[in-house]
């Protein structure tokens, strides 16, 4: 028995699978927390410094398309192994930067690289562990790693930053380097394929991976230079243009890099559009309140992070019991009642500001926040995942994580906006921004309500037509 398909394999398989998750989503945020650090050594001017946080959500959503369909068509370890391998090579690099252009290439690197190992270690997740009550934990195990990684991302920035703001961008490397050598061990080979390889689709990759990468900049842009900035408007409406030739090709392709009947399926549709919106009322709402915890209340840059931990702790160990409870009867309930208890926690956070204690804010912020994210998270990958067969899973996956990032993206650009239009209209920046978000907030959970209703979330077999 290869040690791929003993139990102790199949454990080693997902740790690190889940290794190379917590890696690519904590990459997100934890260099947030060290941009002044950052500033002061390399004197990066403050409208080119928030692109090193920026660059990586560029190349994390801007390639995640082509990461899930390469990792298809070319082998789920491969494409894991090779671009897991870059993310090292790149985190190494980071370390050795010497001006602003030079980190951010490392960071655009990094997240091009988490593109496409992401939806990768997903799909081989899935080959792993068969139907019914392993896979289900398994799942869920990962998908706690995942949301652990990216709400614990600024605490161990603001940790690393203690020692040294480019411990941030290298700490990441030792994992991967390990990660690395254990795989091939613990990861079940690419199946050989009987027939001819699928023919790749380099129009349909050609046109969506630029137009991702252009509408990722946009927003980005848009909360730094505002909506009416040229690159900002620029950017969208080029990136329209060609999503909208993307979809004229693939309705004509023969073997379409995204078959346009994935669109067709509610399970699928729902899910991304709740991860898309639910993650970005999230980062809208961490990004105001590191700015109010540093800049109002005075706190240091771990002390910032490490107010988020406690959510943390709760997505770690609840994540994979609720990911089991959605497996076993149904994700859409418990979709709507995580985004419900994140509602009542932006609520609480913008009624209780400047009533409470800061650290009584954090704490019941943190509860409530930290509880519904554990249930929707989980629950968002169950309800899109069970919509495919396991031969398009690297593409679904690539499709979900591509919500997440661009939605944090629209959601940030958009409190952006308000944060910094509430003080001529006399209001607080920062209840203005979280009212947002909270009223965001309270409209994705009845979306989430309204999803399609299942007992039990199971892996249907469909015809090949699409």
């Amino acid at each position: 028995m290869t040690l791929s398909k003993s139990r102790s394999g199949a454990g080693l398989a997902l740790l690190l699978l889940c290794t190379a998750n917590f890696l690519d989503a904590m990459d997100v945020s934890t260099i947030g927390v060290a941009l002044p650090a950052i500033q002061a050594e390399l004197g990066m001017e403050a409208t080119s410094l928030q692109w090193a946080v920026s660059a990586y959500v560029l190349g994390y959503g801007g390639f995640l398309l082509l990461g899930g369909r390469v990792a298809d068509v070319f082998g789920h370890r491969l494409v894991f192994l090779w671009s897991l391998a870059i993310f090292a090579a790149a985190s190494i690099a980071g370390g050795f930067v010497d001006s602003g252009p030079t980190l951010i290439a490392a960071r655009l690197v990094k997240g091009i690289a988490a593109a496409f190992t992401a939806p990768a270690a997903l799909a081989l997740l899935l080959s792993v562990f068969g139907e019914g009550t392993a896979r289900a934990k398994a799942l869920g195990v990962f998908a706690s790693t995942g949301a652990t990684g990216f709400v614990l991302g600024m605490v161990l920035g603001g940790a690393a930053t203690i020692v040294n703001w480019r411990a941030t961008l290298v700490m990441g490397a030792p994992v991967a380097i390990l990660t690395l050598v254990l795989a091939p061990l613990a990861l079940p080979a690419d199946p050989k394929r009987t027939g001819p390889r699928p023919a790749f689709d380099w129009a349909g990759a050609l046109t969506i991976t630029p137009g991702l990468l252009l509408f990722v900049f946009g927003i980005t842009n848009a909360a730094a230079a505002g909506w009416q900035a040229l690159p900002t408007w620029g950017s969208l409406l080029a990136s329209l243009v060609l999503i909208l030739l993307f979809l004229a090709v693939e309705a004509r392709h023969a073997d379409p890099m995204v078959p346009l009947g994935m669109f067709r399926r509610a399970r699928l549709r729902h899910a991304n559009a709740i991860a898309a919106l639910f993650q970005g009322a999230y980062v809208g709402f961490q990004f105001l309140a590191t700015i109010y915890y540093q800049n109002v209340i005075g706190w240091s840059a771990f002390t910032t992070g490490f107010s988020f931990a406690l959510g943390g702790v709760f997505v770690m160990f609840l994540a994979p019991r609720f990911a089991s409870l959605a497996q076993n009867r149904g994700a859409t309930g418990l979709m709507a009642a995580g985004v419900g208890l994140q509602a009542f926690s932006y609520i609480f956070w913008v009624t209780a500001l400047g009533h409470v204690d800061p650290i009584l804010l954090v704490l019941v912020s943190q509860i409530l926040l930290g509880l519904g994210y554990a249930m929707t998270y989980p629950s968002v990958q169950v309800a899109a995942l069970s919509d495919v067969e396991d031969d398009k899973s690297g593409l679904a996956s690539g499709l979900l994580f591509a919500s997440f990032q661009i939605g944090g993206g629209i959601v940030l650009a958009a409190a952006s906006a308000v944060f910094s239009a509430a003080p001529n209209f006399g209001w607080d920046p920062y209840v203005a921004g979280v009212a947002f978000v909270a009223l965001l907030a309270i409209a994705i959970t009845l979306v989430a309500a309204a999803g399609p209703r299942t007992s039990a979330v199971r892996r249907p077999t469909y015809q090949a037509a699409e």
